[in-house]
């Protein structure tokens, strides 16, 4: 019984944080909290699907805190978003980007724990590696 529901959230895991590493999460508050914000209309659904994705994962226990600060965050730049209004999204872009590199960084680290990889690589330049691969 054991095995198999660790493989199972493994996998759950692997898929909520493939899909939030490629909304570009860093892009986004970049814009939003630099000093010409431009709202994009496909972020509202896009932070909205990732909501999803992070909500229907069963995540290990310990990721629980990282987990509800990535949904409250989402949830309010979401509401921002669909106000179109740029002052509104400042604070939750910038929160929802924090709280996504936590959420990102504990997952992958969890996982790698899972793997029996040593995660301390990641986490030593996993953060510089981020910031490039977004747009």
């Amino acid at each position: 019984m054991e095995p198999h529901n660790h493989d199972e959230g493994t996998a759950g895991v692997l898929a909520a944080l493939a899909y939030i590493d490629n909304v570009g999460f860093h892009g986004i508050a970049t814009n939003l909290t630099g000093p010409a914000p431009k709202i994009d209309r496909n972020w509202a659904a896009l932070i909205g699907n990732a909501r999803i994705a992070v909500a229907a994962t069963t995540w290990p226990g310990q990721l629980d805190p990282q987990v509800q600060a990535f949904l409250t965050a989402a949830a309010k730049l979401v509401a921002a978003l669909e106000l179109r209004d740029t002052d509104a999204t400042k604070g939750p872009a910038g929160e929802l980007h924090i709280s996504y590199h936590a959420l990102s960084d504990a997952g992958w680290q969890h996982l790698a724990q899972a793997a029996g990889i040593a995660a301390g690589a990641h986490g030593a330049e996993g953060h510089a590696g981020h910031e490039h691969h977004h747009h």
